[in-house]
């Protein structure tokens, strides 16, 4: 048993030798300035670089009474998602597998927008003053990634919570991480969560984690949404929105979406927007 012991150590502590050797240095401080320079110049001018476009946003809602991940799926939500001159417009298609022709506000439930742009300004805006802090290094998608982490207060932020039915709207601060990729300094992922939320206040433990991924339209590569979770507890219910993005092309004269006749179902509203 002693010998197997030790050789058990020996094999650990070469692990740990190689994983030093291998495993880069942390960057100074200098260099992480740096990379944080250049992805809120990414963030702030990328927006502008976009070219007019229409994509499908698919959106599955789930529910879970108990907090123990036993997610029940609530309605498959299917959207045209219209990018022009810098702007998001959604229009829904098709709910539950039946034609409607709904707006986004119509859903009701928990639903969230800006992924284009400002969710990613909200963090990096001088306005926002967050502080950041390198974390680690990580692969994402075989990336090699600078991870920061980052905080907002409320007095700096413009994320809003908001409960249409009750006439409510919180602006709250939040924290959570940025990926930034190691050699275009381009952002790929970010999460959220929010802070201090109010106990009186109908929603709870709001939490967001956006990923990014480069999408050719027209012949160019943009980086773009790919997917997203959004997460809530409302009144002790806890809700799940998983989101993807596909089907990117260009938005011209020539681009035709046909809608199909209105259902007869809708989505109960939720108080979570």
């Amino acid at each position: 048993m002693r010998a197997r012991s030790s050789a058990a150590v020996l094999l650990l502590a070469c692990a740990v030798a190689r994983a030093q050797t291998t495993d880069p240095a942390a960057p100074d401080r200098a260099q992480q300035l740096r990379v944080l320079a250049d992805a809120a110049e990414y963030v702030l001018n990328h927006e502008l670089s976009l070219p007019n476009f229409i994509c499908t946003q698919t959106t599955q809602r789930f529910e879970d009474p108990s907090g123990k991940e036993n997610w029940r799926s609530v309605d498959l939500i299917v959207e045209r998602l219209t990018y022009f001159e810098h702007r998001e417009e959604y229009k829904v298609f098709e709910l539950n597998g039946h034609a409607v022709n709904l707006s986004h506000e119509e859903l009701g439930g928990a639903t969230s927008s800006g992924e284009y742009g400002s969710v990613l300004k909200g963090i990096f805006a001088p306005a926002s003053d967050a502080h950041f802090a390198w974390e680690r290094f990580y692969t994402l998608r075989g990336r090699k990634m600078h991870v920061f982490s980052y905080n907002v207060a409320a007095s700096k932020s413009d994320y809003h919570i908001v409960v249409p039915h009750k006439r409510l709207d919180l602006v709250a601060a939040y924290h959570g991480l940025v990926f930034v990729d190691v050699d275009r300094h381009a952002v790929h992922r970010i999460t959220m969560h929010a802070d201090a939320i109010p106990r009186n206040f109908p929603v709870q433990d709001v939490s967001l984690a956006l990923d990014y991924a480069y999408v050719r339209i027209s012949g160019e590569d943009y980086l773009l949404p790919l997917e997203y979770e959004l997460r809530s507890r409302d009144t002790g219910w806890y809700l799940k929105n998983d989101v993807t993005f596909s089907e990117y092309r260009k938005f011209g004269a020539d681009s035709n979406v046909r809608f199909g006749e209105p259902s007869e179902s809708r989505p109960d509203p939720a108080p979570v927007k």
